[in-house]
């Protein structure tokens, strides 16, 4: 709860006479709308200062009462005032007993007000802390967010490159599969050339030993 500047008794004293002046109900609320700031727990102490010490209002009409009602009323006033002083006395016991009980029960209400605005002013800064954490969580998250699609980024060129390389593995495997069938037929040539040239030796080796011979004949 914003509380503002601190309040004065006296600037107190003067809003509750000028909203009496207009013909208002003093009450605390009322006082805290036409300061505009302050603690509850201040302004119910000054007002209640303010109601002790403010003048009882006495009224100023014509009291002149005329003799003969004064003297018909005497002796039955006298009469009335004594068993009213005995009234009085009780009435008085037992104000007393009230203003007393009134009196704890207030102290207690404002007891109460001033636990609720430490723990109001407590919640006001557990959610500045919060709003602060939460801030702070969003930037995280903002950040990991940018992370991620970096990352997204990244495993698709992966995948391109994989796919790339697959492809490349693939043509490399069918060079292999052709240089080894191109291997096979050149060895199947060899050896066939191989062959033919031992057949070709063999014949000529013959065909020098006939020639040989005719030669000696």
């Amino acid at each position: 709860m914003a509380r503002g500047a601190v309040i004065e008794q006296d600037e107190l004293f003067e809003t509750a006479n000028q909203l009496e002046a207009d013909g208002k109900e003093v009450t605390a609320m009322a006082l805290l709308n036409a300061l505009g700031r302050g603690s509850l727990t201040t302004i119910y102490k000054y007002l209640e200062a303010w109601k002790t010490n403010r003048p009882v209002k006495v009224s100023t009409g014509n009291s002149e009462i005329p003799e003969t009602v004064r003297n018909a009323f005497a002796s039955t006033w006298r009469v009335a005032a004594q068993e009213a002083a005995r009234e009085v006395e009780a009435v008085k016991e037992k104000a007393a007993e009230e203003v007393k009980e009134a009196l704890g029960q207030f102290r207690g209400a404002l007891e109460a007000i001033e636990r609720l605005e430490k723990e109001s002013e407590a919640d006001a800064l557990e959610i500045d802390g919060l709003k602060k954490q939460s801030a702070e969580q969003q930037a995280e998250v903002t950040r990991l967010e940018a992370d991620k699609a970096a990352q997204g980024a990244t495993i698709d060129e992966l995948r391109r490159r994989d796919e790339s390389q697959a492809q490349e593995l693939e043509r490399l495997h069918k060079d292999l599969e052709r240089q080894r069938s191109e291997r096979d037929t050149a060895m199947k040539e060899a050896a066939e050339l191989k062959g033919r040239s031992e057949t070709l030796k063999s014949q000529n080796e013959k065909l020098m030993a006939s020639l040989g011979s005719k030669d000696k004949h």
